[in-house]
């Protein structure tokens, strides 16, 4: 819940000045009351299970409402009744029809935000659509620490331009959400993007930019408009970079004395940023560690993290395929951890996340079979939106229910699940993109159990067997293939014609490696025993 300030000659915007501020290329105002006069107040990330909280003014960030169903008009009186003027939603591709005419009905403004865009970004820019800016006379000094989105807006404020801030790899951190500010394709792109579109020539204007101690000009296509850029740094360590895009007739030297001011100015809100993100990354790792790892200290971790359920679970979500060189490995865990964690607050606010190594765990609050059913559904759209951030396949694992004093054994089969899950998708038995990617060890079937057989009975000696060391030993002596066909055999439930498709051989020559099997290695197939017994080992060998 953000309020916007009072008092101290801050004027707040209305329904207009929102509708204008927020940005078309991010949020399209779809449906606006007669009265767009009314005062916005600030934002609120709404959950469309409960009751909204009582904030007359605010704007309602709707994650995950459905856009259709018996209680869609319902909802929508209650934000209504609770002060709401104005609802921000995703269609992801459905019709938007019925929440209009609801909407309509109760006299709220509608902006239907981009699919693309995360929650966390739109929050952000409704905050600083919202807050007031250049009319109370706001300056650098006035700035939250660690709000780009404010630094940007007050910056465009007092240049008059579009205002861009850029870490060093061209990420986009902040931008300026003003009125009528000038735009290119340049600068739609990278607020659509979050990353600035990679060339040759951009590649090259940043290192220009990086490596100059004051502003200077970047071209642009449309000789209407002037681009300017500075470094923002610290000491001798570029932190990125600060970007102006103005209409050309308007420069002045004036602008270039604001950029630099604003430079040092967004050297301290950057690394103001980047402390608190360590410094609560830290604080959450530290606690959900014990929780997880040390069952003698389960307890009082749980205490201190506020978890009082009586059974407990743990989910583990990777991303898949792990991989890449140390530092990118590393980096890619922060932004897999960041994603997840900001998906988490939303849409499972009972629950902590923690990670160690390459797994993101999330401990759930387990009561009930329905809350079970409603934690998988929550969490397969945190991977499909961790997906959309990350550009590569993620994927999710939950372990079994357990007390808090053996949490450890949650973990544990949700590791084991989440190792199978990747292998499948490895194999190409679950595709990485469906919602099979969110599996528990009931919805793998049997494969798991049978890996963990495999696997006590490979740590106690018993595998791999001697029948299955026997025939592999023959096949690489006299490069034959009956491991191959007597697998494929047993697979396909003593059907030679189906092992032989699924070899790509006559069904002759599966029938001929068969009669043999009983010669060769003294083993009957015609035995029920011997088959599993030779089918396990075999498996083994395999998997």
């Amino acid at each position: 819940m953000t309020p916007a300030p009072a008092g101290q000659g801050y004027s707040l915007p209305t329904l207009a000045d929102v509708a204008r501020s927020a940005g078309s290329e991010i949020v399209s105002l779809v449906e606006m009351p007669a009265d767009d006069r009314q005062i916005v107040a600030g934002s609120v990330l709404y959950d469309s299970t409960a009751v909204p909280a009582r904030y007359p003014g605010a704007v309602a960030l709707a994650i995950g409402l459905s856009l259709s169903g018996k209680r869609l008009g319902v909802k929508v009186r209650e934000l209504r009744d609770a002060g709401y003027v104005a609802i921000v939603y995703k269609s992801n591709g459905s019709s938007d029809a019925a929440l209009r005419a609801a909407a309509r009905e109760a006299g709220l403004a509608l902006f239907r935000a981009a699919d693309a865009v995360p929650w966390n970004q739109l929050a952000e820019i409704m905050d600083a659509a919202v807050v007031p800016h250049r009319q109370s006379g706001h300056t650098l000094v006035d700035i939250r620490p660690g709000d780009l989105f404010d630094l940007a807006n007050t910056v465009a404020a007092q240049t008059g331009g579009a205002i861009a801030v850029a870490d060093p790899d061209q990420t986009i951190l902040a931008y300026s959400t003003l009125p009528d500010q000038p735009i290119d394709e340049t600068r739609r792109s990278s607020i659509l993007r979050l990353h600035v579109p990679h060339s040759v020539e951009t590649d090259k204007d940043y290192r220009r930019v990086h490596a100059a101690t004051d502003a200077l000009e970047v071209a642009t296509a449309d000789p209407l408009l002037r681009r300017t850029a500075i470094s923002i740094r610290a000491g001798g360590s570029v932190l990125g970079s600060l970007w102006l895009l103005e209409r050309a007739e308007h420069h002045t030297e004036d602008a270039n004395r604001i950029l630099r001011e604003a430079a040092n100015v967004a050297a301290l809100h950057i690394l103001h940023k980047r402390t608190t993100y360590v410094s609560n990354l830290t604080r959450q790792i530290d606690l959900v560690q014990p929780l997880l790892f040390e069952p003698q200290r389960a307890e009082l971790a749980a205490i201190r993290l506020g978890i009082s359920a009586p059974s407990v679970r743990v989910a583990a979500l990777g991303a898949w395929p792990a991989g890449g060189t140390a530092s990118e490995t590393l980096q890619s865990r922060l932004r897999l951890f960041d994603a997840i964690r900001t998906a988490c607050a939303i849409r499972l606010p009972s629950a902590v996340c923690g990670f160690s190594d390459n797994i993101v765990y999330i401990v759930l609050p387990q009561s009930t079979e329905s809350s079970r059913q409603f934690q998988r559904t929550a969490l397969l759209k945190i991977v499909q939106n961790a997906r959309r951030l990350l550009a590569r396949p993620v994927l999710a694992a939950l372990g079994g229910a357990a007390t808090i004093n053996r949490l450890g054994e949650s973990r544990v089969n949700a590791e084991l699940v989440l190792a199978e899950l990747a292998r499948n998708v490895a194999e190409g038995r679950i595709a990485a993109d469906s919602d099979d990617v969110v599996s528990d060890d009931e919805s793998l079937g049997a494969s798991l159990q049978l890996r963990q057989i495999v696997t006590s009975l490979t740590a106690a000696g018993q595998l791999p067997g001697a029948h299955a060391l026997r025939i592999a030993d023959y096949d690489e002596q006299h490069k034959k293939s009956f491991e191959e066909t007597i697998y494929a055999y047993l697979r396909c439930s003593g059907n030679a014609v189906e092992a032989a498709k699924t070899l790509a051989v006559h069904v002759n020559t599966v029938r001929y490696r068969l009669s043999r099997v009983e010669e060769l290695f003294g083993l009957d197939l015609a035995d029920p025993e011997t088959r599993l017994l030779l089918w396990l080992q075999l498996w083994g060998r395999r998997n």
